[in-house]
């Protein structure tokens, strides 16, 4: 696991509020991708269920004015303007943030989701919040 504390932002959602990341470390797994294609935006929303259940949102930053900015909302999706790439180019193309603040996996791509999920069920808070939840 990469040990370096994840980098902090605050953006804009399409409807022009702020959305900071301080404001869900620590709470929530953050996976941030940057620019992804409207395809893995689509997968996010189907596997909202299976994020809900690991406290994992996908954040995808995008350039601002972009349609897809404006794609339907759920619960563990965050859509946020990127003016420049700049909070993006931080992190590359995808990065996985851990509830302890560390980045615990960089991708190349755009990781499959379920790859990302096996990923977090590895992690021993996830073990301790399946012991405890019994999910």
């Amino acid at each position: 696991m990469l040990v370096a504390l994840a980098l902090g932002f605050t953006l804009q959602t399409a409807q022009g509020q702020p959305w900071s990341l301080a404001g869900v470390l620590g709470k929530e797994r953050i996976l941030i991708v940057s620019n992804p294609p409207a395809a893995y935006l689509a997968e996010a929303r189907r596997q909202d269920a299976e994020l809900q259940v690991r406290d994992l949102r996908v954040v995808a930053l995008l350039p601002p004015g972009d349609a897809r900015l404006n794609g339907p909302q759920t619960l563990m999706l965050t859509l946020l303007a990127d003016p420049g790439g700049q909070q993006g180019a931080q992190y590359g193309p995808a990065a996985l943030i851990g509830k302890d603040t560390g980045i615990k996996a960089r991708y190349q791509t755009f990781p499959a989701l379920n790859t990302v999920a096996a990923l977090v069920d590895t992690m021993p808070m996830r073990r301790q919040e399946q012991r405890v939840r019994g999910r």
